[in-house]
């Protein structure tokens, strides 16, 4: 057990250094809080227009554009914080999920993993060393990128939302970009194509929080973490059952794709 342990902790240092060489530390958190500005860019100028068209045409009916824009870009922190976090869960995962996909085949295939073989590595320690880096990584970026938009906002939207709500909101969205990553890699080890593992992370992280919002099922299900930043809930203790079905799948899928990657 303790070579195991030895081994991973060899395998954490070589990635922490490879995710900082290739620049994919700068980009997890550049897209993060780059967001976080455009988002906050996006508020403070479109929700201004209504006021803008009134003055220059005075008369005029722009009560649904008003509308329009309050939903779109709502200057109220909890409800803006739900756009940030929808963007995140959207474009953030789909760069990162791309980003990250190639990483393990890319290694295989290149013959990366002979010289780690021979000296006692097994697959499992390389496989977990990446997961545990680059999630931990993606989700640090999150993390900070929310709580950055949440201090941000309150600067200039009407503080809806408490510290404390905001920081749990923080940590799950970190966690949901831990396990989206994590799952990405072990897919790519597990399945023969890499384009397979994409597609199924990214129809899963894309589609299903819109679709099953709407059973009473789906809160139990591991994309309502999801849904739940993208709502700003504050009902925390609806996310328990998710984060355990979430845990029981990721150990899943982590036996399963490491089996396989030890056979080939």
């Amino acid at each position: 057990m303790s070579d195991t342990f030895r081994n991973i902790k060899c395998c954490i240092k070589k990635d922490i250094k490879e995710v900082t060489r290739t620049g994919k530390l700068i980009l997890f958190f550049a897209l993060s809080l780059g967001i976080a500005v455009m988002i906050m860019a996006f508020t403070y100028i479109f929700t201004d227009i209504p006021d803008a068209l009134t003055s220059e045409l005075p008369g005029i009916d722009i009560s649904s554009l008003e509308i329009m824009m309050g939903e779109l870009y709502p200057r109220l922190v909890r409800e803006s914080l739900g756009v940030y976090s929808y963007y995140i869960g959207v474009f953030y995962s789909l760069i990162v999920i791309l980003v990250c996909n190639g990483i393990l085949p890319h290694e295989k295939r290149d013959g990366k993993w002979i010289l780690p073989r021979e000296q006692g590595y097994k697959c499992r320690d390389i496989i977990v060393g990446k997961c545990l880096v680059y999630g931990c990584v993606s989700g640090a970026a999150v993390f900070t990128g929310y709580l950055m938009y949440f201090v941000m906002a309150g600067s200039f939207m009407e503080r809806n939302m408490s510290f404390g709500n905001a920081m749990f909101c923080a940590m799950i969205q970190g966690l949901n970009m831990f396990f989206i990553i994590a799952y990405i890699l072990l897919f790519s080890a597990w399945f023969k194509s890499g384009v397979a593992a994409a597609i199924s992370v990214i129809g899963t992280v894309l589609v299903a929080p819109d679709i099953l919002r709407y059973f009473d099922f789906g809160k139990y299900l591991p994309t309502y973490m999801l849904t739940f930043v993208y709502d700003s809930s504050n009902e925390y203790g609806s996310v328990v059952a998710p984060l355990l079905i979430n845990l029981i799948l990721l150990v899943f899928t982590y036996v399963m794709a490491t089996e396989k990657a030890e056979k080939l």
